[in-house]
């Protein structure tokens, strides 16, 4: 996945994780947060839509993005390249 695809809002998931069901990510640059779809196994449609965290960098090679869990601030860092682009029916 490209930075461009990413600020986009085109929805990925992390790494390889293809099975049916497996949840998919996209950033919401309005607000500034990530959201997570949590699909169906059996057609892939989406089930919830939640947030999953602020985003605090979107760089040249990747973004930086945190959340506060039980008091503590939890900090996640991924590159574009370890985003998977979601393709619809495949």
């Amino acid at each position: 996945m490209t930075r461009e695809q990413f600020i986009s809002g085109v929805t990925f998931r992390v790494g390889f994780l293809t099975y049916k069901g497996a949840e998919t990510y996209y950033y919401n640059a309005k607000d500034n947060y990530m959201s997570r779809q949590l699909r169906s196994s059996i057609d892939e449609r989406v089930v919830i839509d939640d947030y999953v965290c602020n985003v605090t960098k979107v760089g040249r090679l990747g973004f930086e993005g945190f959340v506060h869990v039980m008091r503590k601030k939890v900090v996640v860092k991924y590159k574009f390249e370890d985003l998977v682009e979601f393709q619809e029916g495949v």
